[in-house]
């Protein structure tokens, strides 16, 4: 995925035979993306109830913890859920308090978008359209057509 991301400036993704989005790296990022990655790296070891836990459920509504292995503690924050902001000011001013060594925050990955839509794929054969000779078989021929017109899949715009 990085090669698409250093190379396309537009990219598709198909489920079962169907582009399911169209965009830049960045609109597929925005629009399908899980939101925010923050991994947190603790000075030492969390003991139970970990306080660091508590108070990034507490300070951040809607903010998931992903994996939890000795210091080292990933979250899943919705990109709605609160201005970057105040995420980078609240753990900048707790950093001490909470025993935090350092943190990241970073957008979510092509490939977790990917693994996302991947997650949707099916073995079954749906293939309900068909094309002879240029000639399709189906009512909804215009699908893709439409798809690539509709405005409520267009890219974002800076």
């Amino acid at each position: 995925m990085e090669e698409c991301e250093a190379l396309c400036t537009r990219m598709a993704i198909m489920v079962n035979g169907r582009f399911r989005c169209l965009g830049s790296v960045q609109h597929l990022k925005n629009r399908f993306g899980d939101g925010y990655t923050i991994i947190l790296r603790l000075s030492g070891l969390c003991r139970e109830p970990c306080p660091v836990e508590e108070f990034m459920s507490s300070a951040f509504p809607g903010i998931e913890l992903k994996e939890h292995h000795q210091n080292v503690l990933q979250y899943q924050l919705p990109s709605g859920a609160c201005p970057l902001a105040r995420l980078f000011r609240v753990l900048s001013e707790q950093r001490e308090r909470l025993g935090i060594g350092d943190y990241s925050v970073s957008q979510t990955t092509l490939d977790q978008v990917f693994v996302n839509f991947a997650k949707d794929q099916s073995d079954e054969d749906q293939l309900k359209e068909v094309v002879v000779n240029g000639v399709e078989s189906s009512k909804d021929s215009k699908r893709i057509t439409l798809f690539l017109e509709d405005a409520s899949v267009e890219e974002s715009r800076l």
